[in-house]
């Protein structure tokens, strides 16, 4: 597996962050630690250096676990353009384009479509560009995935404004890997043998 996030180089420490760590909590408070002094005190910085952790986490997550069907998305790619909204794409379990946004926030967070711009995500994986088929399939859900740290989306959001986005929230990422050493292994083996 090979990693491309511009994280890659960005990190502080990707051995502080990743050395010994087997639980999705342990990789956030390490992460929120480099932030801090990544941001020194600029917090649109600290939070910036999250989001681009979470991402390079969920790269790996999405690389590591196409065929399972909470994540259910191959050939996954950073998007590498201005923010519109879709971190990354690939093919859904259904053959079909797929996108995914990511979402840094705290345990307890709840996302709101509003507050944290999801229907962005939406509209811009509807477009011509990334061409997510619009009908959802059998589970009532289309190819659009937001991986998140908080804890789900406010009920209004996920029940009149984006129904068929699944979500991976903070319970079913910990669900995912929370001693999964081997997941963590490939992690940061994947991150040193792009660095090297």
């Amino acid at each position: 597996m090979t990693l491309e996030h511009p994280f890659l180089r960005r990190c502080i420490d990707p051995n502080q962050l990743l050395t010994d760590c087997v639980k999705l909590n342990t990789f956030c408070s390490r992460l929120e630690r480099q932030a801090k002094t990544y941001g020194k005190g600029n917090k649109n910085l600290e939070n910036e250096y999250k989001g681009w952790g979470l991402e390079i986490f969920a790269e790996c997550l999405l690389k590591c676990f196409p065929t399972d069907k909470r994540v259910g998305i191959s050939d996954y790619k950073i998007t590498d353009e201005e923010d519109t909204g879709v971190d990354g794409s690939g093919i859904g379990i259904n053959g079909k384009p797929a996108t995914v946004q990511v979402k840094y926030r705290q345990a307890n967070y709840i996302l709101t479509a509003n507050d944290d711009h999801l229907g962005n995500f939406k509209a811009a994986s509807l477009s011509a560009k990334y061409r997510v088929y619009p009908t959802p399939d059998t589970n009532g859900k289309c190819n659009m995935l937001i991986v998140t740290t908080g804890k789900e989306l406010h009920h209004h959001t996920r029940d009149q404004m984006l129904p068929e986005v699944r979500v991976l929230n903070r319970e079913k990422l910990r669900v995912l890997v929370d001693d999964n050493h081997v997941f963590w292994k490939i992690f940061l083996d994947a991150w040193q043998v792009a660095l090297a």
